[in-house]
């Protein structure tokens, strides 16, 4: 792991307009980020940033200082006036005064799955999950990238733990959270009170409202790559979110760091089948037609035997709601010049 290397090129950026705000990468293709151990991570590439009227370079293989890191949390990281970069649970409050936030990541209850078919073998050490770093250039399309994991090769994002029913404080996909369902349904958009289900229609519109979409299914089958197939966690209920000590959970974490990826909560996706003639109205007073006749269910409950796994399909009605089935966004990968 390299020392700290930071080079100041000018002092000008606090009054030369076009100075201010600079983030660039000798690499813009890659994340700014590395991990180099389960707690531990450093610049793998060099950065052109500037903070507090300094634009400074700060070489590959710059290490990020840790603060006692606590699983299931999100960290920005940011770097000081002198080119330290650090970590901290604050997003809007630099640790160092004058610092600016540049990025972050994802401290994950465990680790994510081999990447094989049927690996099942996530693991239960808190770890730095690889595929959760992000920087200002290399992010997620949604304005708030916590909870969220990069899937294949820059494909899109997804939420690493179930959607949330309190989606409108903090991120919509919360760690150790009783996952949104039938008797835990979202927040209306305003902030008024709840849904009065988890129904499709309800889930879309609460994911929309963030910036997500629900999978479909050639997006679902690869977030969830690397589960144990054919399983699922049985017991009367889904346990929190990326609890992995509850019944084997872990197995069911994909490739990509998704937690109870199946075989705990189905999944309401995107897909759908069109009608020609009227179906019964998720909402009456929203709307007099209504002609999706069915909307897909991925990944499979936890109730499910040995049916679940990546290719899980199922459909139901779209006014059909469950205490088994929930949601989960994904959102496009954004890298920026």
């Amino acid at each position: 792991m390299s020392e700290l290397s930071v080079d100041k090129i000018t002092n000008s950026a606090g009054t030369d307009p076009l100075l201010k705000g600079t983030f660039a990468k000798d690499d813009r293709d890659i994340v700014a980020w590395t991990k180099t151990g389960n707690g531990t991570a450093e610049t793998q590439t060099g950065l052109t940033v500037e903070v507090d009227g300094k634009v400074l370079y700060i070489a590959s293989g710059a290490s990020i200082a840790m603060p006692t890191l606590t699983a299931g949390t999100d960290y920005a990281i940011w770097v000081a006036p002198d080119g330290t970069l650090e970590a901290d649970t604050s997003f809007t409050v630099a640790p160092t005064t004058g610092g600016r936030k540049i990025g972050g990541f994802h401290y994950a209850p465990g680790g994510n799955a081999t990447f094989d078919l049927d690996a099942g073998d996530g693991g239960t050490t808190p770890q730095i999950n690889e595929y959760s770093f992000w920087d200002l250039k290399w992010r997620p399309s949604v304005s708030d990238p916590r909870g969220l994991t990069l899937v294949g090769d820059g494909a899109f994002w997804a939420g690493i733990y179930l959607m949330s029913a309190n989606h409108l404080t903090g991120p919509v996909h919360k760690y150790n959270v009783n996952p949104c369902r039938d008797g835990n349904p979202p927040e209306l958009p305003d902030g008024s009170g709840n849904y009065p289900n988890a129904e499709p229609s309800n889930i879309f519109e609460s994911l929309a409202y963030h910036g997500f979409r629900a999978p479909d299914y050639n997006e679902f089958q690869l977030l969830a790559y690397g589960v144990n197939e054919a399983r699922s966690i049985g017991g009367s209920g889904p346990g929190n979110t990326g609890d992995v000590s509850d019944r084997g959970k872990d197995q069911q974490t994909s490739a990509w760091g998704v937690f109870d990826a199946t075989g705990v909560l189905n999944v309401w996706g995107r897909d759908h089948i069109l009608a020609t003639s009227n179906q019964s109205l998720p909402n009456p007073s929203r709307g007099g037609l209504f002609r999706f006749a069915r909307f897909a269910r991925f990944g499979g409950g936890l109730g499910n035997g040995s049916e679940p796994g990546s290719r899980y399909v199922f459909s139901s009605s779209p006014a059909f709601s469950s205490t088994t089935s929930g949601g989960r966004g994904v959102c496009s990968h954004l890298i920026l010049d």
